[in-house]
């Protein structure tokens, strides 16, 4: 069953991306000649008005077949690619990580909307030798405040006393009686999201395993989407500098299919928002990924018209198709290596000793969230 959900999720993601070079192609006029999900031999094939559309055996990736989209083929026909002017071809390519975007905004509304969960403030556990534990904070009591500013979930609160100095005050509610602490501050090591070790101010409080969700109104599901999706984007560019810089390892910061299978079982095994939640995400980072300027990728294809645009005319057939070809060996590299990698991270935790797919439970991380 988890299987099937998985390929549900994937298919998903490449109907929406193909979808919105469909429609932008269909919108300029252009002939779409085939609408492919997944790639290799056809296990289903449907002919539309002008639209031959398929389902193919491989469903990690698809394609859109445009008439006359690559030089051989173009015979100068009004509704061909590149018969068209540059901006509207940019615009047909560009349309495809857009709608992936646009797609991640419509499934974090949904989430709003249904109710963003949250750990509570709930106080867990209390750090021995640490400044709450001086203080008089105990396990149960919830933090209403934190420097006077009302706090509604753990990583408000968080954020919160890691931008403050020397001390923070917390207003708790504790067997219906309001109590004030002041407590000072003390600093840790800890690994961020991004691998990075850090020293930040803690005050040694450990979330609860409490969840509440938020629901929110269609206006606030719209903003809180958004906001979703700004945070999304950020945390993914952000990591991206960072492999770039070095500071996280290649190896340790991408995933391929065996990964994303993986966290989309356990995604599913928590629940239809988690699994709403991962599949926001991956279109964030499909969309992203599909513009960096690699040839074959749709970034690819618009650098390739920037440079047309720039020198007035495209580059040569045979310098286009180099590129192409360089780009096409890279890709296949790096597929090779993030499925080794895959398999070397998470093989163990995917299939047991007779190599059947494992059935997992969901690990109650007792990693408790630390303040």
């Amino acid at each position: 069953m988890n299987f099937l959900l998985v390929l549900i999720i994937f298919s998903v993601l490449i109907i929406a991306h193909e979808f919105g070079h469909f429609i932008a192609a269909r919108r300029a006029g252009i002939k779409v000649e085939k609408f492919s999900i997944g790639f290799g031999p056809v296990l289903f094939k449907k002919q539309g008005k002008e639209t031959q559309f398929l389902i193919c055996v491989f469903p990690l990736g698809g394609y859109v077949k445009l008439a006359g989209d690559s030089r051989p083929e173009h015979k100068g026909l009004k509704h061909e690619f590149l018969s068209k002017p540059i901006g509207t071809r940019m615009q047909v390519v560009f349309a495809g990580p857009l709608f992936n975007y646009l797609l991640a905004l419509v499934l974090f509304w949904i989430i709003a909307a249904a109710g963003f969960p949250y750990i509570d403030t709930i106080v867990g556990g209390v750090l021995e030798d640490y400044p709450a534990e001086a203080a008089g904070v105990k396990t149960g009591d919830k933090v209403l405040a934190v420097n006077g500013v009302a706090v509604e979930n753990w990583n408000e609160m968080t954020t919160i006393i890691q931008k403050a100095e020397e001390k923070v005050e917390l207003k708790i509610i504790r067997e219906g009686e309001q109590l004030v602490l002041d407590i000072p501050l003390e600093e840790k090591e800890i690994t961020d999201a991004f691998g990075r070790k850090e020293n930040v101010p803690m005050i040694g409080i450990a979330a609860s395993a409490n969840i509440k969700t938020v629901k929110y109104g269609f206006p606030q599901a719209i903003g809180k989407g958004f906001e979703a999706l700004f945070s999304s984007t950020v945390l993914l560019l952000k990591g991206l500098v960072l492999i770039v810089r070095g500071v996280i390892p290649f190896k340790d910061a991408v995933s391929g299919p065996v990964g994303i299978y993986y966290y989309a079982s356990e995604a599913i095994k928590v629940g239809i928002v988690a699994t709403l939640y991962l599949m926001a995400v991956l279109n964030v980072t499909l969309a992203i990924i599909n513009l960096f300027p690699i040839p074959i990728l749709d970034g690819g294809h618009l650098l390739f018209c920037s440079l047309e645009k720039v020198r007035k005319k495209p580059l040569s057939e045979k310098t286009e198709d180099t590129l192409t070809r360089i780009g096409l060996v890279c890709i296949c590299l790096l597929v090779v290596f993030v499925l080794y990698n895959d398999v070397r991270r998470f093989g163990s935790r995917l299939f047991n000793k007779d190599g059947q797919i494992a059935e997992q439970s969901v690990e109650d991380s007792g990693q408790k969230t630390e303040n």
